[in-house]
């Protein structure tokens, strides 16, 4: 019983951090977007403001993308049953956003800071593309397991 009430809490923080990720980035694109014309200025406000709105929208769908990659990870199940080749592609995915971190410090160490995180940022983008479309994929699965009549359950 203690494992089951271990794997609800883990979910139920899994389910908040994607919400909050994703409502974190969408606000900030709205934000962005409604942002009114600065009066009588070069324009360096705005630009600041779209480059810190870049990085916390790359931040908050980044901590979106490895909540749902979590479990994968750890090796552990999901109860969103995903197949074997939905896992990797997961842990690819949190490989990119974690390992994508080490190698773009490396790098910013080694030469230019400023590259380096474009360069992480630049994994990030690959990771959240890479989980939104393992997520389609499994709700296209499910869909297709309703549809037909069948029990869609977790795959091994």
């Amino acid at each position: 019983m203690p494992s089951e009430t271990v794997s609800k809490a883990i979910t139920a923080v899994r389910a908040l951090l994607v919400a909050a990720g994703v409502v974190v980035a969408a606000l900030t694109v709205f934000k962005l977007v409604s942002m009114p014309p600065p009066p009588d200025s070069d324009g360096f406000a705005h630009g600041m403001a779209g480059l810190v709105g870049g990085v916390v929208i790359a931040v908050s769908l980044g901590v979106a993308a490895v909540s749902v990659v979590l479990p994968s990870l750890l090796g552990r199940g999901d109860p969103l049953g995903f197949n074997r080749l939905q896992r990797r592609v997961l842990q690819a995915a949190g490989l990119l956003v974690v390992g994508g971190f080490v190698v773009s410090l490396a790098y910013g160490v080694l030469t230019d800071l400023l590259l380096a995180g474009v360069l992480w940022f630049g994994f990030v983008v690959i990771a959240i593309l890479g989980v939104g479309a393992t997520l389609v994929w499994r709700l296209g699965e499910v869909v297709v397991a309703r549809l037909s009549g069948g029990v869609d359950g977790p795959a091994g």
